[in-house]
């Protein structure tokens, strides 16, 4: 019953996989295969509290079972439940402490309630393991940036973009350390990248108009400005108020007129 269930699974039926499972849990209420494929096929359901309910009784039977408590760390995690996912993540390291994907969800935890350092740790474990893990290349990428390490940031975006060139959020992030490093011309040309592929995107047209001002485009940085406002509103409005990078235009009447 639970292979016959597994099968519709992998063909995506997984309202047929989960009568498959209930019919195996008939049989034998905490048989773990049963439980886990019924969370993971609840799961593509978007059904997460009934998945987070198998999971759960997984765990009456079998308190340090690592893939149930990987599964429901990242079913917190999606509800910014961070603080609490965490503490599945660790239960499960106490098991297997090389468990990659649980390591891997650790750090993407961490990053969400801004511990930098530990989550730098799990990526840098991940590749000690697995060196070519190009998802944990991004992010200690990411992780270095908001540490203000762009120099060390940058390798690991150019390794990301050296495996898939169109990845276009390690181009937009390689283009903001470059920024942040003062190689504004550098920058552009990635923004330039990006915006090819998403030429409403209010962010990088932001970050763009934030180079031009910084090389002293005035008109083509207020220009930017206007159109980043256009797709975004106030929030980049909220932004430009505050950023340094326009702070010479402050009492520039086309910049108050632009951000009003």
């Amino acid at each position: 019953m639970i292979s016959e269930g597994a099968s519709y699974a992998k063909l995506g039926k997984h309202k047929d996989a989960i009568s498959f499972f209930d019919k195996a849990l008939k049989v034998d209420p905490l048989n773990l295969d049963a439980l886990y494929n019924k969370g993971l096929s609840l799961i593509q359901l978007k059904k997460h509290k009934d998945a987070m309910a198998s999971f759960e009784k997984i765990l009456e039977k079998n308190p340090s079972h690592v893939l149930a408590l990987n599964n429901l760390g990242n079913l917190h995690a999606e509800q910014q439940q961070f603080e609490r996912a965490l503490g599945f993540y660790e239960k499960a390291l106490k098991t297997d402490p090389n468990h990659v994907s649980v390591v891997y969800n650790k750090g993407i935890a961490e990053i969400g309630i801004g511990k930098y350092d530990e989550a730098l740790k799990c990526f840098n474990h991940v590749l000690s393991i697995e060196p070519e893990n190009i998802s944990a290349t991004y992010f200690k990428g990411l992780v270095l940036g908001k540490q203000k390490k762009h120099d060390d940031a940058l390798p690991c975006f150019d390794k990301v973009m050296e495996k898939d060139p169109e990845n276009f959020e390690a181009v937009f992030y390689k283009a903001t350390s470059l920024a942040e490093l003062g190689k504004h011309q550098d920058a552009i040309v990635l923004f330039d990248k990006v915006l090819k592929e998403s030429p409403k995107n209010g962010t990088v047209i932001y970050s763009k108009s934030r180079s031009k001002a910084e090389l002293g485009d005035d008109r083509e940085a207020l220009e930017l400005l206007a159109q980043a406002i256009l797709y975004y509103g106030k929030t980049i409005k909220g932004w430009a108020t505050k950023d340094s990078a326009f702070n010479r235009f402050k009492d520039d009447l086309r910049f108050k007129a632009v951000v009003k």
